[in-house]
């Protein structure tokens, strides 16, 4: 049942040192049968997710093809397993022991990882591109972080040289981690700001902090109570529109396989005309998906 997997991870790269990474993308359906499993690099953890209940004979030969795997490699100190099935949610280290400490690495920058019982880790390996871009994109610009999560978008502006950034999210840990984020790589002290507030309900505030050369929108796609981007994504866009600065660029992102590529810019063209597209940033590599629209959409809207 597994041949194609460990096929694929046979002919990885070298691990020792490397950058965090996609090993095996199940989710992107290139792998018959095997939708259902993800497996990340996260030096020197081995991070897998089953996302369906597997029958117990296929369970105990994929733990101990990946055990086999991390004896052989030197690289892996651990390999922990993360079950998101529905009924059966939970985790389980089958190789090892997690470090007291586990970073995502991305070239000069580290991210912190949570490993414990959340469904995310803090830290989305697939807007890497997005990540990539605003540090190239960013000297000298105030930056409007939006959905701010664990700010790896501030600390990649930052160290891109921005002159200012202000995240907003309300989730109280994840900023608090975002904070971590940025003593983890030299950032504190910056002129930065951190606000534990609901994006709609915080406008005025934002507004006053502005205008923004950049502003970084990465929603939940969907979010009970929260954001719905169908619905919200609109609304969203015409809240923005005072805080713009002239020559403003909007990095807008959506993880929503159900809406299609065109969902982003139909959205602009309703809701903020003056910004138009400029760029669709590409996908990594090890993300590879039978089905384009089901990719992250990262998407750069410019307003001259």
């Amino acid at each position: 049942m597994f041949d194609a997997l460990f096929a694929r991870l046979a002919d990885r790269p070298a691990l020792a040192g490397a950058d965090a990474m996609r090993l095996f993308h199940g989710r992107g359906h290139c792998y018959p049968g095997l939708a259902m499993i993800n497996i990340d690099w996260f030096d020197p953890v081995l991070w897998v997710v089953i996302y369906q209940q597997l029958e117990p004979d296929d369970q105990q030969q994929l733990f101990a093809g990946l055990q086999q795997l991390a004896a052989a490699n030197p690289a892996i100190a651990c390999v922990a397993v993360q079950f998101r099935a529905r009924g059966a949610r939970g985790q389980t280290v089958i190789y090892g022991a997690l470090p007291a400490q586990c970073l995502a690495k991305e070239g000069d920058l580290q991210f912190q990882l949570n490993f414990a019982d959340n469904q995310n880790i803090g830290f989305f390996l697939d807007a890497r591109p997005a990540r990539d871009w605003v540090r190239q994109h960013a000297a000298g610009k105030r930056v409007l972080n939006l959905f701010a999560y664990t700010c790896s978008f501030s600390v990649a502006a930052l160290a891109g040289g921005a002159q200012s950034v202000v995240n907003i999210d309300m989730a109280r840990a994840a900023l608090a981690t975002g904070q971590h984020n940025h003593h983890l790589n030299g950032l504190a002290g910056r002129d930065v700001h951190f606000l534990p507030h609901d994006v709609f309900r915080s406008t005025r505030k934002l507004e006053n902090l502005g205008p923004y050369d950049l502003v970084i929108a990465d929603p939940p796609s969907r979010q009970k109570g929260s954001f719905e981007a169908d619905k919200d994504y609109g609304k969203l866009l015409r809240k923005l529109a005072p805080m713009l600065a002239h020559d403003a660029q909007i990095l807008a992102c959506l993880n929503a396989p159900y809406l299609g590529a065109d969902f982003l810019p139909q959205q602009f063209a309703a809701a903020l005309p003056a910004c138009t597209l400029r760029e669709r940033l590409p996908q990594r590599e090890d993300f590879p998906e039978q089905d384009a629209d089901c990719c992250l959409k990262m998407q750069v809207f410019g307003t001259a």
